[in-house]
């Protein structure tokens, strides 16, 4: 009963405007009977009209306005109807009757009034001539005709003069709007202008009314405007006038209301079809049943003659699509197609970003190449109308796609595809929930091949002779086995839950801190040698590997210590220590004994000659005891550089170049060789090239060359500013000494004597 429209005329009528849609039966600010008595607003005539569902007529009543006039009109409220029939509303026409001064004065009045109503009402009002008409029905009854229908049925030509037979009088503006005509004149021709094939059967009714002696009729049908645009609307007519001269016709333009109905109805159809398919995707955790369930839905409600899932294995950079479920095709039939691939047409779908809908694929000019993607079937399984519909899941992942063809033209609507949407996202949820079901079954078996493991791992751990210590983030021991108990003297029950710097020295305590810094950056600390501290108070020495421990999601949770008693070692160590510093010891004995002997041989000889000799015999004991810090295994290149360069460089220093890594390492024997080879090359730069004048430098630079099983370290000599370089005639000591000391075992060396300084590479297995 609320108000939903009112014009100008009803505003003037009440004397006030009431909010649209609060306002129910009438607008009167207050109604009163003709006799003065009180009407509730919800017995007035609109209200009856609504409650009765019939029109009202020939009454009449006082509407007061808020300033305290009265009003005497007469309502003619009339009920409307939806196309099943059902009560939908009502409009109604209020005439104001107040002055009744003479009956010329009332006519006059009324017509104006009339006139008023009729051309401002937002109805389209006809006034029309039905006295040929009546004419008609009188002859037809006077041939003997008892049932009108049935006569018109069969006489299709009497009907369509009925209708030649109707003359409009005159419609108001708004129907000059509402049939898109551009003056009035161009509606009063004829009624069959604005008729539709379908508007002739509830004119038959309309007749069948005026025949049966009926004053008014009213229903609903399709006309259409001048411009050929479909029109829902509900009639009413009234057969006024002296033999039907005056009769009136409203006409409601319902087609905003009937589309409402309509996608009410498709919007209960496709929440009917999702809540099934929600109810059957939902109560399954069967990844194959899923989606074969969606698949044959989509395919029977879209209409489609096929439907098929991909499903999308890998990510989006390597990612293939393989068919899942397929409904309405055999899948051999189906195999010629080949798997969708990213091509202009797939790539929207195969991304994510949305679907796509061809009412004829062959003409699509987006498709590219995917013409002859569908040419091997075009005998067995041909394709025409195509519908994509990407599956992504509420992560935003792409979980496939729902592909649907048809050999005709433009079978699918953007409401199949609303509702293919919807069947896509609950697909997603529920493939999500299988998806989940099986990650869970397969956590269930991981975590128990993981206790397997684990119970594998502890029993390993509880027999190991190592230490094996597990710490949380802030230090605190969390596990603890024999091992442990060996080595520090502590039981389980005393040192879990304490923290593990009680096992730390004092003077180490600082220690812990890095290494809890270095864990927490998901470092492992490999072999670290220390001393740690026992129950008895006495110190170990021990070697410790740590590594970080991390939960099931990769967060690092805590840390575990490998603690090896290396007490034995440190004690052979120290053995040898002292063996290798008596071996120091004696080899300078013998290397000073060599020394005053070569001197006294060599007292014969230049003075040159000796002290080369002697010189060389100092670079060999500089290489031997580089090689006692090594325990005469090996030596890092770049300190082998440094020993053999370092009697040149209290008058060189600056004028020296070195570059190199310095983790290179090479054995004893090529140690030794490589220092006599420096050796050499140094005392001839400064006798006669780049150290022998006051500016010429020497640079020396080392890289690691060759594949990993046959690798050398190059070392390259290089000279300038010196003197211009002559080859020699003929190789001196020096010159055999550093080609001969290096070769065998890949190794070798190469001089160039180049003008402008010399060139020499020295190549040295590693």
């Amino acid at each position: 009963g609320r108000i939903t429209y009112y014009n100008k005329a009803a505003v003037e009528l009440w004397g006030y405007r009431p909010t649209l849609g609060d306002a129910r039966w009438c607008g009167s600010w207050r109604l009163y009977r003709l006799d003065g008595a009180p009407m509730a607003h919800d017995e007035c005539p609109m209200a009856m009209a609504l409650k009765q569902n019939r029109a009202i007529t020939g009454m009449e009543a006082y509407a007061e306005r808020p300033d305290g006039s009265r009003v005497r009109f007469m309502p003619f409220p009339t009920p409307l109807h939806d196309e099943t029939g059902t009560l939908i509303g009502a409009v109604n026409m209020l005439v104001d009757v107040t002055d009744r001064r003479s009956t010329e004065q009332r006519l006059d009045e009324s017509e104006t009034r009339y006139r008023g109503i009729f051309e401002g009402a937002r109805v389209a009002l006809w006034e029309e001539d039905f006295s040929a008409v009546l004419a008609l029905l009188e002859e037809l009854r006077a041939q003997g005709v008892t049932d009108l229908r049935a006569h018109l049925g069969s006489h299709p030509e009497t009907l369509a003069r009925a209708i030649d037979l109707v003359r409009i009088k005159d419609v108001n503006e708004y129907s000059v709007e509402l049939f898109a005509a551009e003056r009035k004149d161009d509606l009063l021709s004829s009624l069959s202008r604005i008729f539709l094939p379908e508007t002739q059967a509830v004119f038959v009714e309309e007749l069948v009314a005026l025949w049966d002696g009926r004053r008014r009729f009213e229903s609903e049908t399709t006309l259409q405007t001048l411009r050929g645009q479909r029109l829902n609307v509900v009639f009413t007519i009234a057969f006024d006038g002296d033999r039907c001269k005056r009769t009136l016709v409203s006409i409601l333009d319902v087609s905003a209301l009937k589309a409402a109905q309509r996608a009410l109805r498709e919007q209960k159809q496709r929440l009917k079809i999702l809540n099934r398919v929600a109810r059957t995707v939902s109560s399954d955790l069967d990844l194959e049943r899923i989606v074969q369930t969606v698949t044959d839905v989509a395919t029977e409600v879209s209409g489609a003659k096929f439907g098929a899932f991909f499903y999308k294995i890998g990510d989006n950079g390597s990612a293939t699509y393989t068919l899942y479920a397929l409904s309405g095709a055999a899948r051999e039939s189906f195999g010629a197609f080949g798997l969708p691939r990213k091509a202009t047409l797939f790539e929207p779908t195969a991304l994510g970003f949305g679907p796509i809908r061809c009412d004829d694929i062959r003409t699509d000019p987006r498709h590219g190449e995917i013409a002859q993607h569908f040419v091997p079937l075009e005998a067995d399984l041909p394709v025409t109308s195509y519908l994509a519909v990407p599956v992504v899941s509420k992560a935003g992942q792409v979980q496939g796609g729902l592909f649907l063809g048809h050999d005709e033209t433009g079978v699918f609507t953007q409401e199949i595809e609303d509702i293919m949407l919807g069947i896509a996202a609950h697909a997603a949820i529920a493939i999500d929930n299988a998806q989940l079901l099986r990650k869970a079954q397969l956590e269930v078996v991981q975590r128990g091949r993981a206790e397997q493991d684990l119970r594998r791992l502890a029993a390993i751990i509880e027999s190991s002779e190592d230490a094996v210590i597990s710490k949380n983030l802030d230090g605190v021991i969390m596990s603890w086995n024999t091992g442990a108990e060996r080595l520090f003297g502590y039981t389980a029950e005393e040192a879990i839950g304490r923290p593990v710097t009680m096992l730390i020295p004092p003077e180490r305590i600082d220690e812990e801190p890095g290494i809890i810094a270095r864990i927490r950056r998901g470092e492992r600390i490999d072999h670290y040698d220390t001393v740690r501290r026992r129950k008895d108070g006495g110190t170990i020495d021990i070697s410790l590997t740590v590594s970080p421990i991390k939960d099931f999601d990769g967060t690092i949770i805590g840390a575990s210590k490998i603690a090896r008693d290396i007490t034995e070692r440190k004690q052979a160590e120290q053995r040898q220590h002292l063996l290798v510093g008596e071996v120091k010891h004696r080899i300078k004995n013998l290397l000073a004994t060599v020394q005053a002997i070569a001197r006294q041989t060599l007292k014969g000889t230049s003075a040159e000659e000796r002290e080369a000799f002697i010189a060389r015999l100092m670079a060999l004991a500089n290489a031997q005891d580089l090689l006692t810090l090594e325990r005469w295994n090996r030596a890092a290149v770049h300190e082998v550089v440094d020993r053999a360069l370092r009697p040149f460089e209290a008058k060189h220093s600056a004028r020296f170049l070195t570059k190199g890594p310095r983790d290179v390492w090479v054995d004893a024997q090529r140690a030794s060789l490589l220092t006599m080879a420096l050796h050499e090359l140094a005392t001839n730069a400064v006798k006669y090239g780049a150290l022998s004048n006051g500016y010429g430098v020497v640079t020396l630079g080392w890289e690691v060359i060759g594949e990993e099983d046959a690798q050398n370290v190059r070392l390259t000599w290089r000279e300038l500013g010196g003197p211009l370089v002559v080859p020699p005639e003929r190789k001196g000591f020096g010159s055999f000494l550093i080609e001969r000391a290096l070769q065998g075992g890949g190794g070798g060396a190469k001089l160039d004597f180049n003008p402008n300084g010399l060139i020499c590479s020295l190549d040295v297995a590693l």
